[in-house]
């Protein structure tokens, strides 16, 4: 008897054993189901939230809450005003000479200083049927009034010349064979037409090189179209006489007044 009673223990203890184990199987699967269907609904709500991958402001938003949104279609424009880039197209002669890391400063219209830069990008190729090199000239630190998709204007500095011998960049022509040439206001009150060589120059200055020498006076104003060997009238032209003179400079006349500046030397 005692021998059975043991044996039925045993069996019994068996039994109980067995049952927690498929009881413990039954919960775990339980569990899995439960965490696969916890981690669905994550993946669900995750493809409702939409992060942009840089800071920066929202411009743009075509869409609002209610709208359908179709497969590649925008629903926000987001931008980084930390860094602004002005694009510009310059003429390969002067994009040849231009580096990246070259000063350059952005005016904005209405705005008084301009805001310094510096170049970040010359385009190895000529811009698509043009004569022309894409240049960036990047915003070191954006003036708040500085806005994507405004107008600004550019000047960078290629090369600084010390003592350079000067005159201004609008007295500054072109002839027919497309050498440069100044106009001179001689002596014996006649003008002078002075083929230059320019070396670099800017919207307000030009260093010439050879053709010139300091204090020739170089006629800034009214020697555009200007025959050689005409008799002129040196003068300080008032801003309307010199507008009017400036529009009608192809105009042969057989006396003209013109304003006359010497060569200089100063900084380019």
């Amino acid at each position: 008897a005692r021998s059975l009673n043991e044996q039925a223990q045993r069996q019994l203890a068996d039994l109980q054993r067995l049952g927690k184990e498929q009881a413990l199987k039954a919960a775990q699967g339980s569990r899995m189901s439960a965490e696969g269907k916890y981690r669905g609904a994550e993946a669900q709500l995750s493809y409702s939230e939409i992060r942009s991958p840089i800071d920066g402001y929202v411009t743009e938003r075509p869409l609002y809450v209610g709208d359908l949104a179709t497969a590649n279609q925008p629903i926000l424009t987001v931008m980084d005003t930390s860094r602004l880039i002005a694009k510009s197209h310059v003429p390969q002669s002067e994009a040849a000479i231009l580096k990246v890391g070259n000063p350059a400063e952005l005016k904005i219209h209405g705005i008084d200083e301009p805001i310094k830069g510096r170049v970040s990008l010359v385009s190895p190729a000529l811009d698509p049927g043009s004569t022309t090199i894409e240049v960036w000239a990047e915003a070191i630190k954006p003036n708040p009034a500085l806005k994507p998709g405004m107008t600004v204007e550019v000047t960078m500095t290629a090369k600084t010349v010390k003592e350079a011998l000067v005159v201004p960049t609008p007295a500054v022509f072109k002839n027919n064979e497309g050498a440069d040439y100044v106009v001179i206001a001689a002596s014996d009150g006649h003008a002078r037409l002075k083929t230059v060589q320019i070396g670099v120059r800017d919207a307000e200055f030009s260093q010439v090189l050879s053709g010139v020498t300091v204090g020739d006076p170089v006629i800034s104003s009214g020697g555009y179209a200007l025959p050689d060997n005409t008799q002129i009238k040196i003068e300080a032209p008032a801003a309307e006489e010199k507008e009017a003179r400036d529009k009608a400079g192809d105009e042969e006349k057989d006396k003209k007044s013109a304003e006359a500046r010497p060569a200089k030397k100063g900084k380019e």
